[in-house]
């Protein structure tokens, strides 16, 4: 989406206008669509946490797209509200890893939701989100990142980053949980001690 937003975005004011629109609920399919195999393998074996949080971000996220494709909300002046709108949407996975980290223990969540890569891929959109938000680095230094180097190219390399991180996150749980406890038969107390 974001792609086609800066292809076509020069077109017209409202060919641009819809792009946008598009670019943002892009973000957020991107941030919802990155919960649910986190929140499936986080909670393989607890069908019930997998509902409540699925539920939980899916309502999030369509009332954050119910907010960023409303018009009073498109201007520049409002770029630091959607960009704590995004960055509010992705920090909600706190919930959902805390809660996995005290149920597994730091050693077996490594294993269970690939905590390490939820860290750097968390740590990845939300430097991305704030440089953005920020328009850091061309505020400090105005003229010299016109065409490479600004805030949003930054923004952009640190989603890509994220999305590596939780693509290999996402492969490292799956094969924990398939190779090894596929049936959820063993309890998390024999996992503890095992893994």
């Amino acid at each position: 989406m974001s792609a086609s937003f800066h292809c076509f975005h020069c077109h017209s004011e409202p060919v641009s206008k819809q792009w946008n629109r598009c670019d943002y609920v892009g973000i957020v399919f991107l941030i919802t669509g990155s919960f649910y195999p986190a929140i499936y393998y986080g909670f393989y074996c607890f069908q019930t946490f997998q509902i409540v949080y699925i539920a939980m971000i899916t309502i999030i996220g369509a009332a954050v797209v119910v907010v960023v494709v409303r018009p009073e909300f498109r201007g520049h002046e409002y770029r630091w509200i959607r960009s704590c709108m995004f960055l509010a949407m992705g920090l909600s996975a706190v919930f959902p890893v805390l809660h996995a980290v005290v149920l597994y223990g730091i050693p077996l969540a490594q294993k269970a939701i690939a905590f390490n890569y939820m860290v750097c891929m968390g740590a990845s959109y939300v430097i991305g989100t704030l440089l953005y938000g920020s328009r850091t680095p061309e505020h400090l230094f105005p003229g010299k990142f016109d065409y490479f180097g600004s805030s949003h190219q930054i923004f952009h390399v640190c989603v890509l980053a994220g999305v590596l991180f939780h693509f290999l996150g996402i492969t490292k749980a799956m094969a924990f949980w398939h190779d090894t406890n596929h049936s959820c038969a063993i309890p998390i107390s024999e996992m503890r001690l095992v893994y």
